[in-house]
């Protein structure tokens, strides 16, 4: 069982080594010696930002970055499971972030206005959204890459409307919601050892983690949904509705963006404040952390503060060794590449043993 797990996660390994090197390449040729770098990239990543930083700012600040990667690779895996390719990740964080400050703002002096209540609002506003691309495919067989992206530009295009309209914050020349009172916050995690915002959010993104596990392996709505996800047809042989499936899934994808998206705003991401970039391209990096991860919860989890620690450590080459960070987008390019060309690489062996 365990050699299996070890097998599967081998190409990402592969890949990841590979990657590496072909950096450690480039950045000899800029004349840095390549094992300094990732020595010192690693330090930055899980114990200093920079010698005069506190201890474990770094680990903290990939925590914190890796935070909305594992929820949106959660929100890809989930829907992967039903046979489904969820590209409106990016959509779906915005709706959650966009309800959560909503929510919050109006029901600030109400009890229902607290961080719970809050969280709630976002994983069904998550929920319903990434439901509408559910619905259609279920109902009318529209592809749910093509009605994932459609949504996101809509979703973008709320958001810019409210944000220069009524969620604005008349106080704030720039395009930035008011900011969320602390009752509606989620609390910091060592902020005043470590000086970042790494907060609760990270907590319960590791319990979804958990749940998402023990629910596709012990729950019957998560056999359910991997039965349709093998096939829609002897699914529906078996007693199963696929097309009730197909919506469930998207929605519950959904809600793991939306929860995702709260967690922006509610953590402190931008002071408490929505602004325009708040998201940035935490949704369609989700995509690449679920490929790394080979849909694996677990493996969601390691490839999340993997590429966040790639984040935090090419920040540190900038400064340190005026690297370009681009060479950190190189590598995570790289990694993708070579995992998604695993099949290949099994289909040219395959055919080589044939002859």
């Amino acid at each position: 069982m365990i050699k299996n797990k070890i097998k599967d996660f081998l190409p990402s390994i592969i890949a990841v080594l590979i990657a590496l090197i072909i950096g450690g390449i480039i950045m000899m040729t800029k004349g840095v010696n390549p094992f300094t770098a990732y020595i010192d990239m690693t330090k930055a990543a899980f114990y200093q930002t920079s010698p005069r930083s506190p201890f474990f700012s770094g680990l903290a600040k990939t925590l914190f970055i890796a935070t909305p990667l594992i929820f949106s690779a959660l929100a890809t895996m989930v829907a992967f499971k039903a046979g489904l390719f969820n590209i409106g990740m990016q959509g779906q964080m915005i709706a959650g972030g966009l309800a959560a400050t909503f929510w919050a703002i109006t029901f600030r002096n109400y009890v229902f206005g607290n961080v719970f209540a809050v969280i709630i609002v976002a994983v069904v506003a998550g929920f319903l959204w990434a439901g509408i691309a559910g619905l259609l495919r279920a109902k009318f067989g529209v592809s749910e890459v093509i009605s994932t992206i459609m949504l996101n530009y809509i979703m973008i295009e709320v958001q810019n409307f409210l944000l220069n309209g009524p969620l604005k914050d008349p106080a704030s020349q720039n395009t930035q919601s008011p900011r969320v009172f602390e009752g509606a916050r989620l609390p910091l995690l060592f902020a005043k050892v470590t000086k970042q915002n790494l907060n609760f959010g990270f907590i319960i993104a590791i319990l979804l983690t958990i749940g998402i596990f023990f629910f596709f392996k012990y729950f019957k709505k998560g056999y359910e949904i991997k039965a349709v996800g093998q096939s829609d047809t002897v699914a529906e042989n078996a007693g199963i509705n696929p097309r009730y499936i197909m919506f469930l899934a998207m929605g519950i994808a959904g809600a793991c963006a939306g929860l995702g998206g709260a967690e922006r705003v509610l953590g402190g991401a931008s002071e408490y404040t929505y602004t325009e970039l708040i998201m940035g391209d935490y949704g369609f990096t989700g995509l690449a952390v679920a490929l790394l991860g080979k849909n694996n919860p677990f493996g969601i989890l390691v490839a999340a503060i993997f590429y966040a620690a790639l984040e935090v450590g090419g920040q540190m080459l900038q400064q340190r060794y005026q690297i370009d960070k681009e060479i950190v987008f190189i590598i995570q390019a790289l990694i993708i590449i070579f995992v998604a060309s695993e099949n290949l690489f099994k289909f040219m062996l395959n055919k080589k043993k044939a002859t």
